[in-house]
């Protein structure tokens, strides 16, 4: 896997200052909340983000202005505008690959990460040295088509069999679920056990979000997209830009807790319409 250089060095920023110097400037604000042995190694440890749409794009930028310095981002697809509701990226990186454009965001931030990217995303010739030395991983990995999900599938497993703990996210209209697979424990299966790491058939969007994804994590107002696909009708999952921008907030305290060895929920739900709704109508789970 080769390292892709995405982003000048901003040498007005940098010009003369060590690079130990720069991070403690940089973590400076993050004493007192964050342990100094906590941030050395959320700074050491290599994080893979599988999957940089509005996933694993929502997690790079706070890992990095945390502390993060050794990524690999994995991506296949290029910006869209229609991403732009809800992916960090800008007009001008319409047609750019997402990891590339999320590269260079990051070196922004700050010039000294390392940060490999693999514009084929994650594949059977590429996720090994994905894998290769990570400590964690982000998955980002689409879940609207029966390919995405394979290669889904395929990180879990490869994952699970070195032991590298995986924090997956699902944005469902106002609800964003996190799961934590800490494959560290050889108690935990693949994908929590629902679908089978040797199953054989291909997996289909619909039936794999009935398996991971309980009934009562559905937000009601997804349900009348999720009928009209089970009729057969050919239309996109509707997604909103701050409900993927949870999972980064989510993910980026879930990766450092995992850096540490602490424990974490394995499931944590947060349902952005629902908070926003005063008690009485939260109650009845629907729209004022």
């Amino acid at each position: 896997m080769s390292e892709t250089d995405v982003a000048r060095r901003p040498e007005h920023m940098t010009a003369g200052r060590e690079h130990d110097q720069f991070y403690e400037h940089l973590t400076q604000r993050n004493r007192g909340l964050i342990a100094g042995d906590e941030q050395q190694h959320l700074r050491t440890a290599t994080v893979l983000v599988a999957g940089c749409g509005s996933i694993g794009g929502a997690v790079v930028e706070p890992l990095v202005r945390l502390g993060a310095e050794t990524l690999r981002l994995a991506e296949p697809d290029t910006f869209e505008l229609h991403n732009l509701n809800r992916q960090n990226g800008v007009l001008t990186d319409v047609g750019v690959n997402k990891a590339v454009a999320l590269a260079a965001r990051a070196r922004a931030i700050n010039p000294h990460a390392a940060i490999q990217v693999e514009t084929r995303g994650v594949v059977p010739e590429t996720v090994e040295p994905l894998l290769d030395g990570a400590a964690l991983v982000i998955d980002g990995i689409d879940v609207t088509t029966s390919r995405a999900l394979s290669c889904k599938r395929l990180l879990h497993v490869r994952a699970h069999e070195r032991g590298v703990p995986v924090i997956s996210g699902y944005d469902i209209a106002g609800v964003q679920m996190v799961l934590v697979h800490d494959y560290r424990d050889p108690r935990v299966a693949v994908l929590g056990g629902r679908l089978g790491a040797d199953r054989p058939t291909p997996l289909e969007p619909l039936p794999f979000l009935a398996r991971v994804v309980p009934l009562h994590v559905l937000p009601p107002e997804i349900i009348p997209t999720l009928e009209r696909r089970a009729r057969g009708e050919d239309v996109d999952f509707p997604q909103l830009g701050y409900t993927a921008g949870a999972f980064g907030v989510i993910a980026a305290r879930v990766a450092l807790d995992l850096l540490e060895g602490r424990r974490v929920r394995r499931r944590i739900v947060l349902d952005v319409h629902q908070l926003s709704r005063p008690s009485r109508i939260a109650a009845r789970g629907v729209a004022p």
